[in-house]
């Protein structure tokens, strides 16, 4: 009890002192006891708060780097995180373009050549110096048959050389195995073309003095029999071989196809162009000799008398004369 009563008297005179010293400081005017006290303190103090803040201030710096570091470690980590998230979609973007640009270019193929296609898929890309193939992901189910041509956006891939139900193989154009009749778009030159493995596709035309020049867009060429429709794109001449030829005349063309981006693909399903029938009635075809009579020889070819001979007497004749001259 006593000591609650000493503690409200304490508090009460404390009180009592700062109301005290409130009243005159605000008396005084700035120029009161208190002011003179209050200066005096603070150029006695002020020199050891500048030097405690200088010693301090250091200290303050440190931590708010090291605070600044933490927050720093943090934001690259979440831009790092954002960076690869960014360039995992323009990836797939990127992939996607270029997808959506060899789509493009089979619908457009499809549409100038007005062929009956299947879409397929490269599954398998198999190119050495013995073989050059793919296999797609289409096969018999699907419609697809045997010396069927397959075509890309930019031209003429290959021909089917092998079915299963569910998928095929396709010898590529530019296998040695691989040969086509073409003709140059500009001229329509016919010649034949042949695949050289990593080397730029063989042209040989018909005609050795044929007007084939560097640029000229070859496209294939539709024969009796033959397996590829006409109208084909196949490559561009680099080369046009020694023009002063009398046999043959090679000319290097580069093919229009990436052989080794190979993605996407059609497959004409269009039948190969059939042999033209001999028409019916018309001499000559097919030629045939004309018979030999077995009792003609060899001075009938000399004659050129067109009478006939006069026909022997009837062996009834033959013998009455016979008997008449008997004596």
């Amino acid at each position: 009890m006593y000591q609650r009563r000493r503690i409200r008297i304490l508090i009460g005179i404390l009180l009592f002192v700062a109301l005290l010293l409130i009243t005159l400081d605000v008396r005084g005017g700035g120029d009161g006891v208190l002011d003179r006290l209050r200066g005096t303190a603070t150029g006695v103090l002020q020199p050891v708060q500048d030097g405690f803040s200088t010693l301090v201030r250091p200290l303050g710096t440190a931590t708010d780097g090291v605070r600044e570091l933490f927050s720093l470690r943090s934001d690259n980590a979440e831009l790092r995180e954002r960076v690869e998230d960014l360039e995992e979609r323009r990836r797939v973007v990127a992939d996607l373009e270029r997808e959506n640009r060899e789509l493009q270019g089979l619908l457009d193929l499809e549409e100038r050549l007005q062929f009956e296609t299947v879409a397929a898929r490269t599954v398998a890309l198999a190119p050495s110096s013995f073989e050059w193939t793919i296999t797609i992901d289409v096969g018999s189910n699907d419609g697809v048959a045997r010396d069927m041509p397959v075509i890309a956006g930019p031209g003429l891939v290959g021909r089917v050389i092998q079915v299963t139900p569910s998928a095929a193989r396709v010898l590529l154009a530019i296998d040695p195995n691989f040969s086509a009749a073409s003709r140059a778009a500009r001229t329509g030159e016919i010649g034949s073309i042949s695949g050289r493995g990593s080397d730029p596709m063989l042209l040989q035309p018909l005609e050795p003095g044929a007007d084939i020049q560097r640029g000229d867009e070859i496209v294939t060429s539709s024969f009796a029999g033959g397996v590829f429709p006409g109208g084909i794109p196949i490559g561009v001449v680099a080369d046009e071989g020694d023009t002063t030829a009398r046999l043959t005349r090679s000319i290097t063309v580069l093919p229009y196809v990436d052989f080794t981006r190979l993605h996407h693909v059609l497959v004409v399903l269009s039948a190969p162009v059939e042999p033209v029938p001999p028409l019916e009635g018309t001499p000559g075809i097919p030629f045939e000799p004309p018979p030999i009579s077995p009792d003609q020889d060899d001075t009938d070819d000399t004659d050129d008398t067109d009478e006939a001979p006069e026909d022997p007497a009837p062996p009834e004749d033959l013998g009455n004369a016979d008997d008449g001259s008997s004596p």
